[in-house]
């Protein structure tokens, strides 16, 4: 079952809204831009986060007046100023508002598991070949929140509880002695 936006706003799955009223949707809560980010290396992915390093990346400044920042095409990361709380019985999932496809402009993000708290980020990529131009705290995604039919022990990811969508190297290697 979806969790409509007013039972996530009772519930206090989403934290540091900008505005209640303007966020909550009928299915959801729309995520606002805080930060716009680019890629400035490669990183390297495995399959038990051993040999794990994770890109690393620079931010994209706002104008002069900081209230907007104008994006080429290309794939950017987004940091999101709302951050989640997601109970061990729901997971969640990121959509683009229909005004960014419209525009050219695509967000992905992966699923938000079972007890997950921390940061929401995602990639943006953007399509038009004009750009397109992002306005500070502009609403971009929407968070949907679902019920799963039993409680599940939950994430435990090294992502758990971050203060940005920012990538983090996996596992050291044990010290040999």
């Amino acid at each position: 079952m979806i969790l409509s936006g007013l039972e996530v706003v009772n519930r206090q799955l989403v934290r540091n809204l900008r505005h209640i009223g303007q966020q909550q949707q009928p299915c959801g809560i729309d995520l606002t831009l805080r930060r716009v980010s680019k890629w400035t290396s490669a990183a390297c992915i495995d399959f038990d986060n051993t040999n794990r390093k994770a890109a690393k990346t620079s931010t994209v400044a706002f104008d002069i007046t900081g209230q907007e920042i104008a994006l080429q095409p290309g794939a950017y990361l987004i940091d999101f100023n709302e951050n989640v709380q997601i109970p061990l019985n729901c997971m969640g999932s990121i959509f683009p508002r229909s005004s960014l496809w419209r525009s050219g402009v695509n967000i992905a993000a992966g699923v938000v598991d079972a007890g997950y708290e921390g940061a929401m980020g995602a990639l943006m990529e953007v399509k038009n070949p004009h750009g397109v131009v992002l306005c500070q705290n502009a609403k971009l995604a929407q968070l949907v929140i679902e019920e799963l039919n039993t409680s599940v022990d939950g994430y435990s990811g090294i992502y758990q509880t971050s203060t940005s969508s920012n990538g983090l190297d996996g596992k050291k290697q044990p010290e040999v002695v």
